[in-house]
């Protein structure tokens, strides 16, 4: 009787068998890949003819005008960062400047990029923010040359990572806001947007 037990129990309740180790391994690769998922969209401004690349499930487009005229809000982040009881949305813009009339630059004897990253930096000092660096970039997508400056505004905590380049008498300013306590979070996220910067045709 013992013996027939026995027999009855090994037969619904076999030992587990062991899953191999390359299975295991692609079902953890595929699990992650599927919560870390990011979407790849293309944004392109008409008025610049700028584009660049982004994820669209962290951000959308915004197109609107702030105080200053020539300043859009092209890109808005989804959801906002909450400090204390204010809230504020990372955002990157697209700025366009008459070289022509800025008299330093035209003044300058430094090549004509060189003399108004010379002015960028001069202005935001201006507006009270604290120049991180500010150095030349070097953009596949930006053939003529960049510089990029990082900076902060000492009495608001936001972060500015900003590129700028050329286009004969015109100055392209690129630029990323965000809080301060936020930028090395997004850090990643900004190097892929200005990374895919370039001029269409």
């Amino acid at each position: 009787m013992l013996k027939l037990e026995k027999k009855y129990h090994s037969f619904y309740f076999p030992e587990p068998r062991r899953i191999p180790m390359k299975i295991l391994l692609l079902a953890c690769f595929l699990f992650f890949a599927g919560t870390n998922r990011s979407s790849a969209a293309t944004y392109r401004d008409t008025a610049s003819h700028i584009s660049f690349e982004y994820d669209d499930t962290q951000w959308e487009p915004m197109n609107k005008k702030t105080v200053e005229q020539d300043t859009v809000v092209n890109l808005q982040r989804k959801v906002a960062d909450k400090e204390g009881d204010t809230t504020y949305f990372s955002r990157i813009s697209i700025v366009r400047d008459d070289v022509s009339k800025i008299k330093k630059v035209k003044e300058s004897k430094l090549p004509k990029l060189q003399a108004y990253q010379s002015h960028a930096v001069e202005f935001l000092r201006g507006q009270r923010f604290d120049i991180l660096s500010s150095e030349v970039k070097s953009l596949a997508g930006i053939p003529q040359g960049a510089f990029e400056i990082l900076a902060r505004q000492r009495d608001f905590g936001l972060t500015f990572q900003q590129v700028g380049f050329l286009e004969k008498d015109t100055a392209y300013l690129v630029t990323a806001t965000v809080r301060t306590n936020k930028f090395p979070e997004y850090q990643s996220e900004l190097k892929k947007i200005f990374d895919s910067l370039k001029v269409n045709p």
